[in-house]
């Protein structure tokens, strides 16, 4: 297989460590495959990865142990004397290092893994390396061997802040945290984009519909909480998504009983596929959905990682994920740099009520979904 110019970029520096923030569609998961099986990383090789990837990385490195981030979660004190290691959708190991009550299980294994092994070569790829907070870039770096003492990236990227909703002040990331964290990733990461890679682009066709929702009916003296309300606003969207013409549809939804409500609603009239974290086969699930012609395929709003979805018509979120990185990860499987499968990009939100649209507006802000500021 010929290499892109920025693929074969990488693969002559070889570099002993790396973040490679490569988009979506730009061929990151080919230079982790040259970068793994390279000759000088001979020996105890490692690849982690998403569950639904696991057998396309043992095809890709048959010299490596493959373990999912669940497997890795469990086995890693297994791990001796590695001597490399690739972290495929790396930002799922973004979570907080030095905050102890905040700190992410996953985070601190592979921190632990890095810190014992000085001499292991670490690769991360992904392709949303910014998370839901301005630690995410603190942790990436510091498994490439570029740390920052915390308490100077704190004063850096958060202020302490009281909050009605808090008992006591806490630190909340400044307003324009990304625009500095983007500039450590200029910094310290290989960045390459959609558009390094392509003349042109296609066009996105974005399409907001705000639909009628019946009115809930609440229980006498039944305790508020805003998630019933929310859910009220999901039964009636499998009308209108009946009315769409496209063939083939991408249905992303944040609840996994709505999941399972739209394939009771939609089964009878196409082949109906669905992907969430009870679907034992995601891969397989995602391949035979791909193989249609005419088909919809409904999945969890968090699990837009790892597959492609350019051979889809269209994408319609019927609820919005509550993290940035999820919606961002989602609408990108529609994207590819090759020329025979462009085509515009249509995307449509379905708003049934207000917390639909207090969701998409925060989402589609840059802001993580946070529903203390609203109840």
């Amino acid at each position: 297989m010929s290499l892109r110019p920025h693929q074969q970029r990488l693969l002559e520096e070889n570099p002993n460590y790396a973040l490679l923030c490569w988009a979506p569609r730009t061929g990151k998961s080919l230079a982790g495959q040259n970068w793994i099986n390279h000759p000088i990383r001979s020996g105890r090789t490692y690849v982690i990865c998403i569950k639904k990837n696991k057998k396309e990385w043992q095809k890709r490195c048959p010299n490596s142990t493959v373990y999912t981030k669940e497997e890795f979660k469990k086995f890693f004190k297994e791990i001796q004397k590695p001597t490399a290691i690739l972290v495929d959708e790396v930002h799922n190991f973004h979570g907080k290092l030095f905050i102890a009550k905040d700190r992410s299980e996953l985070s601190l294994k592979l921190y632990t893994l890095v810190k014992e092994n000085p001499s292991m070569h670490f690769m991360g790829l992904t392709g949303t390396p910014l998370s839901n907070d301005p630690s995410s870039i603190h942790t990436a770096l510091t498994y490439i061997g570029e740390y920052t003492d915390w308490k100077i990236f704190r004063n850096k990227f958060y202020n302490l802040e009281y909050k009605p909703f808090l008992p006591r002040p806490a630190y909340f990331a400044i307003k324009d945290w990304r625009e500095g964290a983007n500039e450590l990733l200029k910094q310290y990461a290989d960045i390459v984009t959609l558009r390094d890679c392509v003349d042109s682009l296609p066009p996105e066709i974005i399409d907001v519909i705000t639909i009628k929702t019946k009115p809930r009916i609440y229980a006498e003296d039944e305790d508020y909480h805003w998630t019933k309300d929310h859910r009220q606003e999901q039964t009636e969207k499998y009308k209108h998504i009946k009315t769409l013409g496209y063939r083939k549809l991408i249905i992303v939804c944040h609840y996994t009983d709505q999941i399972n409500e739209l394939y009771d609603k939609l089964k009878n009239d196409k082949p109906t596929y669905i992907v969430n974290s009870q679907t034992k086969d995601q891969e397989g699930t995602i391949a035979a959905a791909q193989k249609e012609n005419d088909c919809y395929l409904i999945i969890n709003a968090s699990m837009g990682e790892g597959f492609d979805g350019y051979m889809f018509d269209a994408m319609v979120f019927a609820s919005m994920p509550h993290r940035v990185l999820f919606h961002t990860q989602m609408k990108a499987r529609l994207d590819t740099v090759e020329p025979e499968h462009m085509k515009p990009i249509i995307i449509q939100y379905i708003i049934g009520g207000k917390w639909d649209k207090i969701i998409y507006e925060s989402i589609i802000a840059g802001e993580e979904f946070n529903c203390h500021k609203y109840e």
